[in-house]
């Protein structure tokens, strides 16, 4: 099915999310470089990421009030001149505490790209062919986190550590101006204030629970497949493992798309059984290429539960709320992904990154388990 406008929809919204793979792994690069300091370097990534994560749901308010153009081309030019303090800041090699300030402003100011683009597609495609295109919106996240930490290696060697700001920040802006120049802008305001959101209800606070949970998973998994191909004497082969990770959850979100319409909720508690279930072989065996094969595995469980919540968010949130509430969506995966890199990393200084690894089937039952619990509570209310 032909949608006018679906290609250079994709290619700037593709563009627009490079900045959430590259950002934060280039700060690492840039502040090491320059300070010397892995702790600063790591203190202002995370604080870009953790910002980002409160922000979104804020931005997202602020554009289903006034709109994509104004909103969201307000907080790029924001998010424009942090980078360039940022990167002011870092080359100057100013206290550590401005160095993480204004790494946290960078992220409460970046736009949400995944969410404008998304809430387009609902404006754009029939309403029983959104899974596909949602799809295709997860697709472009997976591509996204391929490529976007290579490239940030590469032009940290062959260029300089900053030069991946640079390239995130264009990028922030091809993409965001791209989006919001293309007709199709959602004409669905919101009428009333800056007030809480009343449209969330038990279901999507449990929606948004099992997200937090996948995001433990992803900070987990990047944690143990730093660390233990380092203890396994093979370092460099992490930069292998990522890519086969997030490819194999490229692949099973072009499968996914291919499915037909059913019962939303019924689809999600079959994703993160799912999820589950392909988690379950990550944390036994010893060896790097057993290692290698389950951590391709577990990539397959990323989009499909994604897709499902993403496709849930536009079943149930009123137009004039679906800015905001994918924004949820994206924040609750980022508070999962702090907390599970937190705390797999506490593992891994305590027990070593081959135990470590079984936290991370640990967190993927989480999501299993808030579904068979929100499905038990629907059914002793009825």
């Amino acid at each position: 099915m032909r949608i006018p406008g679906a290609r250079p929809l994709l290619w700037f919204g593709l563009a627009g999310r490079f900045p959430n793979s590259m950002y934060p792994v280039g700060l690492v690069f840039a502040v090491e470089a320059i300070t010397g300091s892995y702790g600063l370097a790591g203190s202002a990534s995370a604080g870009f990421s953790l910002a980002g994560a409160v922000a979104k749901p804020i931005g997202g308010r602020l554009v289903d009030r006034y709109g994509q153009r104004l909103a969201a081309r307000a907080l790029l030019a924001a998010f424009v001149g942090c980078s360039v303090a940022l990167l002011v800041a870092i080359r100057a090699v100013a206290a550590p505490w401005t160095i993480v300030l204004v790494a946290v402003a960078a992220g409460l100011t970046a736009p949400n790209i995944g969410a404008l683009t998304r809430v387009r597609w609902t404006r754009m495609a029939e309403a029983s062919d959104m899974r596909r295109w949602q799809a295709l919106e997860s697709a472009s996240d997976e591509i996204n986190f391929i490529v976007g930490p290579s490239a940030v290696s590469v032009l940290a060697a062959w260029v300089t550590a900053s030069a991946s700001l640079v390239v995130a920040t264009v990028l922030a802006a091809v993409g965001t101006f791209g989006v919001t120049s293309l007709p199709g802008e959602p004409s669905d305001r919101r009428t009333k204030g800056f007030r809480a959101a009343k449209w969330i209800k038990a279901t999507h606070l449990a929606v948004l629970g099992s997200v937090g949970g996948l995001g433990m998973v992803l900070g987990g998994v990047t944690v143990t497949v730093v660390a233990y191909t380092a203890e396994l004497g093979y370092p460099a082969w992490s930069a292998v493992i990522f890519p086969l990770n997030a490819g194999a959850s490229f692949v099973a979100a072009l499968f996914i798309g291919r499915i037909g319409p059913g019962d939303l909720m019924s689809q999600h508690r079959k994703a993160t059984a799912w999820l589950l279930a392909v988690l379950l072989p990550y944390g036994l065996g010893d060896g790097i290429v057993w290692f290698t094969a389950t951590a391709m595995i577990a990539g397959l469980g990323t989009s499909p539960n994604l897709i499902q919540v993403n496709s849930l968010a536009v079943a149930t949130t009123p137009p004039e709320r679906r800015t905001e509430a994918f924004s949820w969506i994206a924040a609750a995966a980022g508070v999962g992904i702090a907390a599970g890199s937190a705390i797999t990393g506490l593992l891994v200084d305590a027990v070593g990154a081959d135990a470590a690894r079984i936290a991370v089937t640990a967190f993927g039952a989480c999501p299993a388990a808030i579904t068979v619990a929100m499905t038990l509570t629907g059914r002793r209310g009825n």
